[in-house]
């Protein structure tokens, strides 16, 4: 990188700052059970557990989103005749953008002036988002332009663009210039990458920076030696930029989004095509894997894919799922898949591997039908929710006239599942009591978590521009209820507003003496991450270790929670926003942002964690008892056996005065 690049993100640096029992295995509850309760949640006694709701209009089509904080989702499309439109730095045209509010399901337009086109996405540990790459320049129907022509979008390819997300409708992406011409240079300069990635992987890395792989130069059906960019580099940029990764090169021409996750040794683990690795990006080292069985997983086969919970249970170990898919073996090109690929059939076969335990693929349950394009979101209570998707063909469009429409995926599924990785095997999906939605999400949709514990989702637009006809550029949206939600929900006092790798654990009291419930309990947190084309860049859950006290004399329970895991917990978890959860029986509390780490890009701090005291219960104290200061079970009656690390309680969101205190408090990137 030259010196002029990094000065020029040297002078961006002031503008990136923050938006804002013992352990159990995760708990099941089948969907038709009993309700826990007979109180509903509060604010919302219309919602019908295990459905859909149609809710509001994004105003553009959700090919891109992320969850910014608790109030705000933020849509991006690619460039095209939305019918919305914006007045921003290029003038008047349609808005690809949107800021989409949770309470109200309105949205605000933002502008977004270079194409975002399948780009990649993701969060420092800061909390800023930066979105990485598109395609370039289109003008009517998709077709390539040089100039500003109708729709006034810049080069895309090599754009960065940034967004610290707010509650208050002010904020705006931060953008670089890029130009109308894919033939400029655009690389290296302020918020320019050095070379052009449509389709780029983005994962965060343990200091908080993110590292974007991949991708091709313009756009296509599959990548191509001509197209391919078979490179890394990272943001903030480092000396050195890009490097060359020869995986890249190995898995043409499927190798598109390539498929990869931070694990606890800090190497990545990275899928594309058949092919499978461990990158070791400090050492610059590869280690081989097996290839992957049944079928292509990664774009446009578009399986489902996620890291299944981490837990202390097994220490920890993370195991990624894969859903779906296609088995074909025909890929087309650069311009058009080349043959019906509409009339295959979408894989039905799971397959999981633990990249540092046995490193071998497993068979896993298979899904109840093949599906390409289906998405898992992880829910509070530790199972994933698989939506989306086709039974027929892959992700991608074309002229080629196949079947209904441009869309290469057809026979949408409308019908979700219910996948629990800890049931026994034979047992993992389930779909009792679900109902399915009305409406297909195909090509370009998107699904992920919100603070309440239900789903929001969005998007579908197989089309080389904005179409009524089918099947249709969707700006709708709908929320998805799981079987808790209409449930009474835990309250708790003592959330951290920060969370540390390793330290002193805080407590977590509850206002109840049901010791079942307190074996049944468990503080997780999540990032749903960036999402887009059935992929949730950077979601991730972590269980944190915890014990009990149950004290018959006050009343309450205490939960003494363990920080993030020391030592290689930014490997586990990187630092950044996420949210928090309590879990008893299954049932979440609402969700609350907690920053992770220490708010900064760049080496966190990590040490030990504290020893957590025994799960135990406190008996009624009686005159015989407390004399010695032991109940009868020999249990202390001390009030000092539950030291309390906070007094506050979990506020439903976070207020703009917290907010700001936090931007004031936190350093900018170093």
């Amino acid at each position: 990188m030259s010196s002029l690049n990094l000065f020029a993100l040297i002078s961006l640096l002031p503008l990136l700052v923050l938006a804002t029992s013992e352990p159990t295995k995760p708990v099941w509850r089948d969907p038709a059970a009993p309700p826990l309760g007979l109180k509903k949640r509060a604010g919302n006694n219309t919602a019908t557990p295990l459905n859909f709701e149609s809710v509001g209009d994004t105003g553009v089509s959700a090919q891109m989103v992320f969850l910014g904080n608790n109030k705000k989702i933020y849509v991006l499309d690619k460039t095209e005749n939305n019918p919305v439109e914006i007045t921003g730095q290029y003038g008047t045209h349609p808005a690809w953008a949107t800021e989409y509010d949770i309470e109200s399901n309105e949205y605000r337009t933002m502008d977004v002036f270079s194409n975002t086109f399948c780009a990649g996405g993701g969060v420092l540990g800061n909390g800023t988002w930066v979105v990485f790459g598109g395609n370039q320049p289109v003008t009517t129907g998709g077709v390539a332009s040089t100039d500003a022509e109708a729709y006034s979008d810049t080069d895309g390819g090599t754009a960065i663009r940034m967004l610290n997300p707010c509650t208050d409708e002010s904020c705006e992406y931060i953008q670089g210039e890029t130009s109308y011409s894919t033939g400029a240079d655009n690389t290296g300069g302020y918020l320019q990458m050095t070379g052009r990635r449509w389709y780029p992987m983005v994962e965060a890395l343990p200091d908080g920076s993110l590292i974007i792989i991949g991708g091709d130069k313009n756009g296509g059906y599959v990548n191509t030696a001509a197209q391919d960019n078979p490179t890394y580099e990272f943001f903030p940029p480092r000396t050195g930029d890009p490097q060359n990764l020869q995986f890249l090169t190995d898995t043409l021409p499927t190798n598109l989004y390539a498929l990869t996750w931070l694990m606890p040794s800090g190497k990545l683990f990275m899928q594309a095509n058949r092919k499978t690795i461990l990158y070791d990006y400090n050492a610059k080292t590869t280690t081989n894997l097996p290839d992957m069985p049944h079928a292509t997983r990664v774009y446009p086969a578009s399986a489902a894919s996620a890291l299944l919970p981490l837990i202390p249970d097994n220490g920890y170990a993370a195991t990624v799922l894969f859903c779906g898919g296609s088995a074909t073996t025909q890929w087309g090109n650069d311009g058009t898949a080349g043959y019906n690929v509409t009339a295959v059939p979408a894989d039905n076969t799971c397959v999981r591997i633990t990249p540092e335990g046995s490193a071998k693929y497993e068979d896993d349950d298979y899904m109840f039908e093949g599906r390409s394009m289906g998405q898992f979101v992880i829910l509070p209570d530790g199972t994933f929710w698989m939506g989306n998707g086709v039974t027929m063909g892959t992700a991608g469009y074309g002229d080629d006239g196949y079947s209904v429409g441009q869309s290469y995926g057809q026979a949408p599924v409308y019908m979700p599942a219910i996948y629990n990785a800890s049931a026994p095997a034979g047992g993992r999906w389930n779909r009792t009591g679900l109902v399915a939605s009305k409406n297909e999400r195909m090509y370009h949709s998107v699904a992920i978590l919100l603070p309440d514990g239900s789903l929001f989702i969005a998007g579908s637009n197989p089309n080389k521009d904005f179409t009524t006809a089918q099947w249709r550029s969707r700006t709708d949206s709908e929320r998805w209820y799981p079987w808790y939600y209409n449930e009474e929900r835990p309250v708790y006092q003592g959330m951290p507003q920060t969370l540390n790798y390793g330290g002193s654990s805080f407590n977590l009291t509850m206002n109840s003496t049901d010791e079942n419930a307190a074996k049944n309990t468990k503080v997780v947190v999540i990032r749903g991450g960036f999402n887009t084309h059935a992929i949730g860049f950077g979601q991730r859950y972590l269980q944190l270790n915890s014990t009990y006290e149950v004290d018959m004399n006050t009343g309450k329970t205490t939960h003494m929670v363990s920080q993030m895991p020391g030592t290689n917990g930014p490997n586990l978890f990187q630092p950044g926003p996420a949210m928090f959860f309590v879990v008893v029986n299954g049932v979440p509390s609402q969700g609350e942002f907690v920053m992770v780490g220490n708010g900064k890009v760049g080496t966190q701090n990590t040490t030990t964690n504290e020893d957590l005291p025994a799960s135990n219960v406190i008996a009624i104290a009686t005159p015989s008892s407390t004399a010695s200061g032991k109940t009868s079970s020999g249990a202390s009656t001390s009030e000092g056996a539950a030291k309390s690390s906070s007094s506050h309680v979990a506020l439903i969101g976070v207020s703009t005065t917290i907010i700001a205190g936090l931007i004031t408090s936190l350093s900018l990137l170093l």
